[in-house]
């Protein structure tokens, strides 16, 4: 496997844990329980994919101006995570702040997937691809089991 397809499976986690956080007829427990999940994917998954995905693309020149970009939306998620920290899932500010996170997340995911992953597809082996997915794997899931506990 290559660093692309394990960071796939997570973006396919955190879209369906956004919808269920964003759907107007989950209940209040529901939604709750989906920003945590969420908040927690995220932050095992941006953890273990700047350092095993994006530090490795810094060090070409090539994939300076993508990888920028990407910590960017990763900071600009977590402070959405936190201001949703606290706040009531059955109030209308849960649900602004909610699909403010969602568009975020949706919009990263998809500029990853029909960009950045294309232009790293040129910039590392096949060989670096599966070395980075094995790196990836063991900090992800190093970093999700901490919420399990």
């Amino acid at each position: 496997m290559t660093i692309f397809e394990d960071l796939r499976a997570s973006h396919e986690i955190q879209r369906a844990l956004a919808r269920t956080m964003t759907h107007g007829r989950a209940s209040v427990e529901n939604r709750r329980a989906a920003y945590l999940a969420l908040a927690h994917e995220l932050d095992a998954h941006a953890t273990a994919e700047e350092r095993h995905f994006y530090v490795p693309l810094l060090m070409d020149d090539a994939g300076l101006s993508v990888s920028r970009h990407a910590l960017a939306d990763h900071r600009k998620a977590e402070q959405l995570v936190e201001q949703l920290r606290g706040v009531d899932p059955a109030t209308d500010r849960f649900v602004e702040l909610a699909k403010q996170l969602s568009v975020e997340v949706r919009d990263h995911l998809d500029e990853e997937e029909h960009g950045t992953f294309q232009l790293a597809g040129k910039l590392l082996s096949k060989t670096r691809q599966q070395q980075l997915a094995r790196e990836y794997r063991t900090e992800y899931a190093e970093r999700i089991g901490r919420y399990a506990m």
